[in-house]
């Protein structure tokens, strides 16, 4: 068995009317389809799927808790071309700040927003080189 670039990932909701909403209306990604309490966006080679916990639960067959909000499993990350830019505008549009622009050592300047569910998401803007090191 031989598992290639991955063709979806799924972020499990509590609302997906909300997410939806932070999703295409403060992101600014585009909607391709929704049915029941899944939604599909249109977001290149690796789409991007919500579903609503409730609607996940009854197709995996199983009760799904909710992650606590300060202890997130994962974060969706985007490539910007300006993170500074991109973070003022998404915090305008009412994303919920996490971490402000920061320049990091392996040659990123990265921010962090949340969605409605706590999920972090990560702007990165690639600065062509690692930062100086200072010890």
């Amino acid at each position: 068995m031989k598992l290639s670039l991955p063709d979806y990932v799924v972020v499990i909701v509590s609302d997906l009317d909300a997410s939806l909403r932070f999703y295409t209306d403060v992101l600014g990604l585009e909607l391709g389809h929704r049915s029941g309490g899944f939604a599909q966006l249109r977001t290149g080679a690796t789409r991007l799927a919500l579903y609503e916990r409730a609607a996940m639960a009854q197709t995996v067959g199983r009760t799904l808790r909710a992650p606590e909000p300060d202890a997130p499993g994962f974060e969706l990350g985007f490539k910007v071309a300006d993170c500074d830019g991109a973070y003022t505008a998404l915090v305008e549009r009412g994303a919920r700040s996490i971490t402000p622009p920061t320049t990091r050592a392996w040659g990123q300047r990265t921010a962090y927003v949340c969605d409605p569910d706590g999920h972090l998401i990560e702007l990165a803007q690639d600065l062509g080189r690692p930062a100086e090191r200072t010890e």
